[in-house]
């Protein structure tokens, strides 16, 4: 069995057999209201469709839509994350304004499953 992890509006893992064809594309094209201009689509009609299939095209096994991307588990995976930490402290008194800021930055690479970001949050971009 393979181990495939599938990112979109939900993230979560198959266990499909050895010999299963997976495609990826639209599950029909998205509707009219979704294009913004200059046949440009909106990011939420660009999820696509991931399909699972036997030994055969007419041995449809499983369809998942919303899919944005996938990987099987047995293709290695790092990713770079910058860890921060920081502190301001501030003294306004009769001598005087002083701020004084601390600052440290390490990046590094983290192998393995990475965490999905919770909805509605945003990463940062640097």
């Amino acid at each position: 069995m393979r181990e495939v992890l599938v990112f979109g509006d939900k993230n979560f893992k198959i266990r499909i057999p050895e010999d299963a064809r997976l495609t990826f594309g639209p599950f029909s094209p998205p509707p009219r209201g979704n294009q913004r201009g200059m046949g440009e689509w909106s990011d939420g009609a660009k999820a696509g469709t991931l399909r699972v299939y036997g030994k055969t095209q007419k041995d449809v096994l499983a369809v998942f839509s919303g899919v944005r991307g996938f990987r099987d588990l047995s293709v290695g995976y790092a990713e770079e994350v910058a860890r921060e930490e920081g502190a301001t402290v501030w003294k306004d008194d009769e001598k005087g304004y002083v701020r004084e800021e601390k600052r440290s930055l390490k990046r590094e690479w983290v192998e393995g499953e990475v965490k999905a970001l919770l909805p509605g949050a945003k990463r940062r971009r640097r």
